[in-house]
């Protein structure tokens, strides 16, 4: 099965692999404030010796984003972000921390009749602000949703997975969305989701706040539990009338590996239960594994989709082993290294697949890199293309421009979690900028960096609709186009 939601390298951790045990625990209860940093969180990258699959966790209690917030609790919450996301966030765009205790002050005004879900978008719209994908709200989680899955292309919605009820509104473009045309809700959206650039923000909207009905209310686009929908089928504006789906309570967990223990406290998106969506086999032109290879004839194809090891039988090195015999034994003229799907991780990890490719370049020079790109890249993905660009040869870039910028990065920070509201917030950490160097201006050329704002392929090629409807990736076609010759 696909991945379940594109949470990115943005997302709080999801815990799948997990016996779910829970206890009678009030653990939270009387907590205010909770700074969770990720060097206490568990990894496998330096845990081997742990079996992942025997670890545990223990329910904490669940996010209630219908629940009417007190004003004593509305007040406590917002001046707890207040004092401690400006404490912990290491970059603040063109914003500055004077604008934020006055957004803060004016939301204070008026603090009766708050639901969990208002503060949510609230601090999402002050976060939004900062234009750092790795600081954001629960933008991912809502009261209710759609009962289908949108797909981005320009500024045109279409419906890439839908419930069984709703199949016959499969691959169909959305016109209007209560008389809203979609080109309005992206400019309306935006507002709320925190970016380095537009395409980042239209990768988040798609798997948050547009499949998610709690924005769109609050901006009164919807009003009931009933959307209309103009769509386009077969050349005709069709009229549609949809319910929503109602979304159970999330958990909030704790991780227990072994004997060793973790500030390692989540909230479990998977409960919101993603199975009732049909059409996962065609959203992604990739399987659900973290990476794997495979030879189309003279072409080495490398699927990296993510950035760490996970367990045993899925380590970066073993991989990379199997491929220098394919190398090895086999006549390679390219290869194709998609990482569209990579939204971050681990930047060392990274290092292992950039500096293997490298190698095999040096032993036989005639080889030809061609580097898939996308939406979805951010964080260490979007460190590993500018990395290859700089110090790789004989490199095409192909694709669409990337979620993360192509001359600055941040890294995740800090987790917050808000005792009252129990909601969770993410900051960033460090702030880095790519210089360019003497080396970095010649051998880039700049070309592929554009404004700075994200990465730009060499040849811009975006699947359409169309070719998600039939399996076809028009991106990894044309990377396979000297087959022939």
């Amino acid at each position: 099965m696909k991945k379940k939601i594109k949470l990115l390298a943005i997302a709080i951790i999801i815990a799948t692999t997990l016996s779910n045990i829970s206890y009678a625990d009030s653990e939270l209860d009387n907590t205010e404030i909770l700074i969770i940093s990720p060097d206490n969180s568990f990894s496998y990258e330096t845990n081997k010796d742990i079996d992942i699959s025997k670890a545990k966790r223990k329910k904490l209690g669940e996010i209630e984003l219908n629940r009417i917030l007190s004003k004593e609790e509305y007040i406590k919450d917002l001046n707890n972000f207040r004092s401690y996301y400006i404490d912990q966030q290491g970059y603040f765009g063109g914003y500055t921390k004077e604008k934020i205790n006055d957004d803060i002050d004016k939301l204070l005004q008026n603090p009766e009749n708050h639901t969990v879900s208002d503060l949510n978008i609230e601090l999402g719209k002050i976060i939004a602000n900062m234009n750092d994908g790795h600081t954001n709200s629960m933008y991912f989680l809502g009261k209710e949703r759609l009962p289908f899955m949108i797909q981005i292309i320009g500024n045109d919605f279409y419906i890439i997975n839908t419930t069984e009820k709703c199949k016959d509104l499969l691959y169909a473009k959305i016109v209007s969305i209560e008389g809203v045309k979609p080109s309005e809700i992206i400019k309306i959206a935006n507002k709320y989701i925190s970016g380095e650039n537009e395409t980042f923000k239209k990768c988040c909207l798609q798997n948050g706040y547009i499949l998610y009905t709690d924005l769109l209310k609050k901006e009164n686009i919807i009003k009931g539990d009933k959307i209309h929908l103009q769509i386009l089928q077969n050349d005709k504006i069709v009229d549609k009338t949809v319910e929503t789906i109602k979304i159970d309570n999330i958990g909030i967990y704790r991780n227990y590996y072994g004997e060793k223990r973790y500030s390692e406290v989540f909230c479990d998106a998977n409960e919101a239960n993603w199975d009732i969506y049909t059409n996962w086999g065609k959203m992604e032109f990739t399987d659900n594994k973290p990476f794997y290879f495979y030879k189309s004839n003279k072409n080495l194809v490398i699927k990296y989709n993510s950035s760490y090891d996970t367990d045993k039988d899925n380590v970066l090195e073993d991989m990379i082993a199997k491929m220098q015999n394919e190398i090895k034994a086999k006549d390679i003229d390219n290869i194709i290294l998609d990482i569209r799907y990579n939204g971050g991780g681990y930047i060392p990890h990274t290092k292992k697949i950039e500096l293997a490719i490298k190698q095999y370049q040096l032993l036989n020079p005639k080889i030809n890199l061609k580097l898939l790109i996308g939406e979805d890249i951010f964080s260490a993905s979007t460190i590993m293309v500018n990395n290859i660009k700089k110090n790789l040869e004989n490199i095409e870039i192909i694709g669409t421009n990337t979620g993360g910028a192509s001359t600055w990065n941040t890294s995740g920070g800090n987790l917050l979690y808000l005792g009252k509201s129990k909601l969770f917030i993410h900051t960033s950490g460090q702030m880095r900028r790519y210089d360019y160097t003497y080396r970095d201006v010649l051998h880039c050329s700049n070309l592929n960096k554009g404004d700075g704002s994200t990465w730009v392929p060499d040849m811009f090629i975006e699947n359409q609709i169309q070719d998600y409807a039939i399996g076809n990736d028009k991106m990894m076609n044309y990377a396979l186009r000297d087959e022939a010759n």
